[in-house]
């Protein structure tokens, strides 16, 4: 065959690099990434990067780390030239952000480069000028130990990339936020951005809730919840924010494994479950982890942009992280505050209590009337609730109140809220998502016992379903024993109710449990779980409701119980149940401050 017969041939090693290229070096913003990796992994602990039109025109990055001999910087251009692997034990434990030995090779190959490089304790290093992968000068030069790497006239030999650029506004944006990233994974790294000759920020070395609080604005760092799981297996810190720090998209979520930046669905949805229903449509959790996990246990090797990466145990990572959220978000720094609208139309926070909201609370206890309530510390029903309400306790009916101190601060309003002067101001509670959230907790807790409290009706009850309320019921029946309801099943679609939670008012039942059914079918395309799905159905419609007028005795009862719970700041749907006004919001509004 003759060999302008072959239509198999090798590719030009030029080629082969532009192709090469073009899975790493897709804009701009991807040459920021690989060069500042690069530098990170050099040791430098204060890293410059300069950007002109958009990085098309100029990506400068500078660092004080180890530096090169001329040797090395030679070599550092040719494809799978690196100093981070020998061996194949290397890749399956790799604790390097760059290790591919591509980076360098891929941007020179779109590009005219001047790379300068001084090894530490050296006075002269090295200067190498290349364009479109080919090196045109090897010299000698001075200056300060590190490395500098000049990228000019991006894609300038590849017209077709270049051409889906986009404008070098849109594309400058694309590189912010990839220092940001960096910026916020390495705290104790000085970095500098310098955007068309203007210092964008220059950030020194900082504790990571500073470093927060540079990156992405003072009342972000004010709104931080801290995270800190010291597990064996896969370590999880950090910050969350607070439901003042919701965001309309995802961008304000960074997860860094093993200090790599990383996209990774799993662990993000299980960030966001962690929050459950507590987060309105259309918003988004801030946070800024870390998961510390043998490198073994993940490989980093399967994208070529390394920003996707692969866990041997994602499922058991998955639970840890939920978990580690989650206890996270029991705390009352979670409490939404109001915000101080200004004149021209933007909000700010209040400054938060400087003592716990907890014991403000247990302050207020300290001043309440005492009624004797020994119901209250056992967690049964409310005490002296509305007449009209779902809640009646016989055994608190008519009591008198024993002689008491001087009168707690709290008062109703509009049948709706109940207000509670505590040392710092205000707070304004719910009572509908209050006692949702402590008939939830109680039925979770009721759920792992092996009997409930019930009351005998004098008069059973008979109701009649369809069939799917009754096929439903007969689903979930062993959990409704649990809450306290003594019901028998009888042939066709018919029910006869014996018993109920005590506590429910008689001659509701039939209306609490239909409208129980009802949320729970409600429920079940957003509540996989279905202890979870009975639990929040039960809560919403056996809880007192808006409208239902409270004694003094009951709000403070429910004050009490609300904070007995586990997390007595959001209802279990996610509605806050507190939030506060503080002294000092009152007066700047009557201009005393």
């Amino acid at each position: 065959m003759k060999l302008s017969d072959r239509k198999i041939h090798i590719l030009s090693e030029n080629l082969i690099n532009k192709i090469a290229a073009g899975e790493v070096i897709d804009r701009p913003a991807s040459v920021v990434k690989e060069l500042v990796e690069n530098a990170i992994d050099a040791g430098g602990r204060h890293i410059t990067v300069v950007i002109k039109a958009g990085g098309s025109g100029l990506i400068q990055v500078v660092d004080d780390g180890c530096g090169m001999n001329e040797e090395d910087a030679v070599l550092s251009l040719q494809r799978h030239a690196t100093s981070k692997i020998k061996t194949y034990r290397d890749i399956e434990r790799i604790a390097t952000l760059g290790f591919r030995g591509e980076a360098l090779a891929s941007i020179a190959a779109v590009s005219r480069m001047e790379v300068r490089t001084v090894p530490r304790g050296e006075m002269e290093g090295t200067l190498l000028t290349i364009e479109g992968g080919a090196v045109d000068q090897v010299a000698k030069t001075g200056g300060n130990p590190g490395t500098l790497i000049a990228v000019k006239n991006l894609f300038f030999n590849t017209p077709a990339r270049r051409k889906f650029l986009r404008a070098e506004s849109t594309e400058y944006r694309y590189i912010l936020a990839m220092m940001n990233r960096f910026t916020l994974a390495y705290p104790e790294i000085a970095f500098t951005l310098i955007h068309e000759s203007n210092t964008v920020f220059d950030f020194k070395p900082a504790d990571l809730q500073a470093r927060i609080g540079e990156a992405l604005g003072r009342r972000t760092a004010d709104n931080l919840i801290p995270v800190k799981d010291e597990n064996t297996l896969a370590p999880l810190s950090g910050f969350i924010g607070n439901f003042d720090c919701l965001r309309r998209s995802r961008n304000d979520q960074y997860l860094f494994v093993n200090r790599r930046y990383v996209n990774d669905r799993t662990l993000g949805y299980a960030i966001a479950s962690a929050f459950g229903e507590r987060i309105p449509i259309g918003h988004y959790p801030l946070y800024v982890l870390f998961l510390d996990i043998d490198p073994e246990r993940v490989d980093v090797n399967v994208h070529p942009t390394k920003n996707e990466v692969k866990f041997a145990d994602q499922k058991m990572l998955y639970d840890l992280v939920r978990g580690a959220i989650k206890r996270a978000l029991q705390t009352d720094s979670i409490v939404p505050q109001l915000q101080r609208f200004t004149p021209g139309g933007s909000t700010e926070n209040l400054p938060r209590f400087q003592t716990s909201l907890q014991q403000e609370i247990l302050d207020f206890h300290q001043t309440r009337i005492d009624f004797s309530r020994p119901e209250a510390s056992s967690g049964a029903a409310m005490p002296s609730p509305p007449p009209a309400g779902p809640m009646s306790s016989p055994a608190t009916v008519g009591r008198e109140p024993e002689p008491a101190s001087p009168p707690a601060m709290v008062w109703q309003m509009q049948n709706k809220y109940i207000l509670a002067q505590i040392k710092s101001g205000l707070v304004v509670i719910d009572q509908h998502a209050a006692h949702e959230r402590i008939l939830y907790e109680k039925a979770k807790t009721n759920f792992a016992r092996t009997e409930a409290a019930s009351q005998q009706l004098l008069f059973p009850q008979t109701i009649d379903l369809t069939p799917q309320d009754y096929n439903i019921l007969q689903e979930i029946l062993p959990l409704l024993h649990k809450l306290g309801f003594l019901i028998k099943c009888f042939g066709g679609r018919t029910i006869v109710v014996e018993g109920v939670p005590v506590g429910l008012r008689i001659g509701a039942e039939e209306k609490i449990l239909l409208e129980l059914l009802e949320e729970y079918k409600e429920n079940m395309d957003t509540e996989v779980d279905i202890q979870e799905r009975v639990a929040k159905s039960w809560a919403c419609r056996s809880a007192i409701m808006t409208g239902d007028k409270l004694s003094t005795e009951a709000m403070t009862a429910l004050i009490d119980q609300l904070f007995a719970t586990q997390n007595p700041y959001f209802c279990p749907h996610g509605r806050p149940t507190i939030i506060t006004l503080s002294t000092e919001e009152l007066d700047k509004r009557f201009e005393r401050a």
